[in-house]
């Protein structure tokens, strides 16, 4: 199975080697101007003007939109290192979702014209910014994919190996993911129901495979839920 967990994170990304290439990397940064969101305070609203890229500092950020029926989509989780809002880059006029802070989160906010500057002046900078569109739209091809095709336990334990990659922590007790999502949320992530997503993360519980609370989860035994996302290929 192709791995495409990355398509929110570009790991190890070094912010401030784009932001000053030559000299004083964080006292370059610092100029910058930054915001501070609190936990559940929305960066941006559908039909905003997209005029600005986000780079996170800090935090953990949502994006999401609605359907035409109401029902909320989740794209995405960011992290540390993440951007978002870069379609401002690519002709995109009003924004098509939301962002909103699931922790308190600090981000770099930076005009679509100082981006364009640094795209032209940087050559790490442009790859990095078009090596992200690609894979996302690598990713978006594959989850399209997921929906159509894999059924709901298969969906829902990716998400969860799929945090585990991104944001884990290994210790004793395991690999320690923190968790932002309600089972809801879950659910409009991978295109299931609530009551769906309860009942598998039950059943792995169940199976020792991990554990959860509101605030986290553990994965207890990763090979044996490799096995079992193998097991439902």
């Amino acid at each position: 199975m192709e791995d495409y967990s990355n398509f929110w994170f570009m790991e190890e990304v070094n912010l401030f080697e784009y932001f000053c290439p030559i000299k004083g990397a964080q006292d370059s940064y610092d100029k910058y101007p930054k915001r501070s969101y609190k936990k559940g305070e929305f960066i941006y609203f559908s039909d905003d003007a997209s005029d600005k890229v986000f780079f996170i500092h800090q935090g953990a950020v949502k994006i999401a939109g609605y359907t035409e029926e109401g029902d909320e989509v989740i794209k995405g989780i960011l992290h540390a290192g993440d951007v978002f809002g870069e379609l401002a880059l690519f002709g995109e006029v009003r924004r098509s979702d939301y962002a909103k802070a699931m922790e308190d989160t600090e981000i770099c906010v930076l005009d679509r014209h100082q981006v364009s500057d640094l795209m032209i002046e940087v050559n790490g900078f442009r790859n990095f910014i078009n090596s992200l569109i690609g894979k996302r739209i690598i990713y978006t091809q594959r989850r399209v994919e997921s929906l159509l095709f894999k059924d709901a336990k298969t969906r829902v334990v990716e998400y969860v190996m799929e945090q585990a990659k991104k944001n884990g922590r290994t210790s004793k007790r395991g690999i320690s993911v923190r968790n932002h999502l309600t089972h809801q949320e879950i659910a409009s992530f991978t295109g299931t129901s609530r009551q769906t997503v309860t009942t598998i993360l039950n059943k792995l519980r169940e199976d020792k495979l991990i554990d959860f609370d509101r605030k986290e989860f553990l994965i207890k035994d990763h090979e044996g839920l490799k096995r079992e996302l193998l097991s439902m290929a």
